[in-house]
């Protein structure tokens, strides 16, 4: 009986080690449910590769706004008129109308053309405005800009250009001369001393955004008429543009504005004597500059008005 005892008890330890060692051939696999382990040598389930994440597409440059075109037959029915390059990276395109705080922080550094905003009192601050920038005459000549004085208007005092604006650093400085030299000037003389101007403001005023304004048309009504017309000036702007292209800086194309179907100036915009912008006409280059703003958004297609008021002379 012993006997048959100990043979029951061997065989229990024999089933015991066998039903273990099936145990440990499956271990690392999932447990069994029911507290059956699983089958000796399964194969372990497939891992699945990490799937890669889609890389984000790079921003895409912002599409260049349309160009104002509106002057562009007028050019092609006087081939005599050299036309704009509105291709150039430098030309203002049509923005948002940015107002009368844009137009506030202009200073215009120019000739008689433009003196006239003070005059009709068309900036703030009216006839006592800070924004103009020229001779005590009301004009100056691009020839002499290297040694020529203009008046401080913050004192009243005449310096010379480099110094007013190392005194007073413009926020917006708008170049528009060249009328007067215009007639004698070759394309060399006029783009070296444009340019010499332009680039010694930007390193005196490295923070200054610098807008160089075409020369505006005039009339045959102009008493020099035919030493200076508008295919004189015309050809004058395409040198201001390249000066503009050179340096980095925006190119504002007024002439346009006042261009008549006939290749010249509209007389209802200029005075009697074909020469100077009148109220009007120098109202619709305000206008035009507070909507060809340099550093503004696009034109929105929702037709969104931001505009301010322009003072008026009433």
């Amino acid at each position: 009986m012993r006997n048959e005892t100990l043979k029951k008890i061997a065989a229990f330890f024999a089933a015991f080690l066998l039903f273990s060692s099936g145990c440990a051939a499956g271990a690392g696999a999932p447990e069994a449910s029911s507290g059956q382990c699983a089958a000796a040598g399964s194969a372990p389930e497939p891992v699945s590769e990490p799937k890669e994440e889609p890389l984000p597409e790079e921003p895409s440059e912002p599409e260049k706004p349309e160009p104002d075109r509106s002057a562009e037959p007028i050019y092609r029915e006087n081939p005599q008129l050299t036309p704009v390059d509105y291709g150039s990276p430098a030309l203002l395109a049509p923005s948002e109308d940015m107002g009368q705080e844009y137009l506030d922080r202009i200073t215009f550094l120019c000739d008689s053309p433009m003196y006239w905003l003070k005059l009709y009192e068309l900036l703030g601050e009216g006839y006592f405005t800070r924004q103009i920038w020229t001779g005590p005459e009301g004009t100056m000549t691009l020839a002499y800009q290297a040694d020529y004085e203009i008046l401080d208007p913050f004192d009243e005092v005449e310096r010379p250009i480099r110094e007013v604006a190392k005194l007073h650093q413009p926020d917006i400085l708008l170049i528009t001369v060249g009328i007067n030299g215009v007639s004698f000037m070759d394309e060399a003389y006029f783009t070296q001393e444009y340019a010499d101007l332009v680039s010694d403001l930007q390193e005196i005023c490295p923070e200054t955004t610098l807008i160089l304004q075409s020369i505006l048309p005039i009339s045959p009504s102009y008493r020099y008429w035919g030493d200076i017309t508008n295919e004189t000036i015309t050809r004058a702007n395409s040198w201001i543009m390249a000066v503009a292209e050179k340096y980095g800086c925006a190119y504002l194309d007024t002439f346009s504005v006042l261009l008549g179907e006939d290749g010249n100036a509209k007389p209802e915009l200029l005075m009697d004597d074909g020469l100077h912008p009148n109220r009007d006409g120098l109202t619709l280059v305000l206008e035009y500059i507070r909507t060809h703003a340099a550093g503004a958004e696009p034109e929105r297609e929702d037709g969104a008005d931001l505009s301010g008021s322009v003072v008026s002379a009433d």
